[in-house]
């Protein structure tokens, strides 16, 4: 599969594709998209029609056919944050689309998708949203329990370091070669 994360605002109308994608498969599921992750919904709304340099809303797809299914949205922000030395980049209000929220998954692919996003996310501290840690909150007990399972892993990447997972949160740093 390929995937992409992609800036997702009213100004380049990918977010107007997310939500015509996202009613669509409301509809086809007997959901009411108005009311689909309301409180989240409405905080990447607001967030995607004002996005700022160090803030946006991201879209991860999954590309075949020249068709691109948005499968996840989420917040990033980039910002300092008490009890770190440097900017950390957030990411919360992480959405999957209605198929994966109401619809009968298989736990691989689902797994596999909240992989990518943790590693496309984990990049944005590289490049847009340039920080030295990152902090992920999710959205349910099974995503934190997937990726609690993670962290030993994350612990063996040379490229992190102080790995703590606490509450609905996995935080880190990321070691960043000297010029």
């Amino acid at each position: 599969m390929d995937y992409k994360l992609e800036s997702c605002s009213a100004d380049n109308n990918v977010w107007n594709h997310v939500k015509s994608c996202w009613r669509n498969q409301c509809e086809d599921l007997d959901e009411d998209f108005d009311f689909y992750a309301q409180s989240s919904m409405s905080v990447l709304d607001d967030l995607a029609l004002s996005p700022s340099k160090n803030a946006k809303v991201f879209v991860l797809y999954r590309e075949s056919n020249e068709k691109k299914e948005p499968l996840v949205i989420f917040q990033a922000n980039s910002t300092h944050l008490p009890g770190f030395d440097g900017r950390v980049l957030r990411i919360r209000h992480m959405v999957m689309s209605p198929n994966y929220d109401y619809g009968d998954v298989n736990k691989e692919e689902y797994k596999e998708i909240l992989a990518e996003t943790f590693a496309q996310a984990t990049a944005l501290a590289g490049s847009e949203l340039e920080s030295k840690h990152v902090k992920f909150h999710f959205r349910t007990p099974s995503d934190l329990y997937f990726f609690r399972e993670m962290r030993p892993s994350l612990e063996e990447e040379e490229e992190i370091k102080d790995v703590k997972a606490y509450g609905a949160w996995i935080s880190f740093s990321l070691v960043v070669a000297e010029a």
